[in-house]
């Protein structure tokens, strides 16, 4: 296990941060796994992906090798990740996860590009996604 640094990831160009709020449940296997298959398609952009949930390091590096994801999930458990970029629930029993979204963060720091889920159930569109990612790479 690695702290995750926004700024050393940036170094080499754009990030792109997705947020879900968590592992093993039924959605997020869906989502984390779409990602991992989309993943090969952004990897022509030159830009990585990283999951971020408030789940602990351990119950990441288990979904990681159970469903075989080949990006970083980050833990915001006991930091501020999830509450920097104001997807963190307040209230409620599932206060303190992270709802789902999606961030492209280009290498000055500057969020280009922002999807937050308005319903349960929804994913970004990776074209989308895509596309900020390129934009944000040729403003480099």
């Amino acid at each position: 296990m690695a702290e995750f640094s926004l700024a050393d990831a940036l170094a080499d160009g754009p990030v792109v941060l997705a947020f879900y709020p968590g592992v093993f449940s039924r959605t997020c296997t869906q989502e984390l796994c779409e990602l991992r298959d989309w993943k090969a398609d952004l990897a022509d952009l030159d830009a990585p992906l990283y999951g971020v949930s408030a789940d602990t390091p351990w119950s990441l590096l288990a979904f990681m090798d159970e469903h075989d994801i080949q990006y970083p999930l980050v833990s915001g458990f006991n930091n501020s990740v999830v509450a920097d970029f104001g997807v963190r629930r307040a209230e409620g029993i599932m206060r303190g996860i992270a709802n789902r979204a999606v961030f492209v963060v280009d290498p000055s720091g500057t969020v280009t590009y922002t999807w937050k889920a308005t319903e349960p159930l929804t994913f970004p569109d990776t074209d989308a996604v895509e596309a900020a990612v390129a934009e944000a790479a040729a403003g480099e």
